[in-house]
């Protein structure tokens, strides 16, 4: 079996979830923790979007299997 995967960095959808434009309700606890802390330190001025993708994504490569129904729900499909 194949260890699942995560969209690439470079898909929009990663922004989009950090600055609220797509509204998801996670199954993943943990992500949608993360993300509401990514967005708290965005508005304080303490890491910019593009930081804050990079460390989602970061999250989401180490914990593929945990998160992959939410990237499945967000991204619909994507290349391995």
């Amino acid at each position: 079996m194949e260890k699942p995967s995560v969209p690439p960095i470079s898909r929009k959808e990663w922004l989009l979830m950090i600055n609220g434009q797509i509204q998801h309700n996670f199954a993943n606890y943990v992500l949608q923790i993360q993300i509401h802390q990514l967005r708290k330190e965005i508005r304080k001025g303490l890491l910019t979007e593009e930081k804050a993708v990079e460390k989602l994504h970061k999250l989401c490569e180490k914990y593929a299997l945990a998160v992959h129904s939410d990237m499945v729900a967000i991204f619909k499909i994507w290349d391995i």
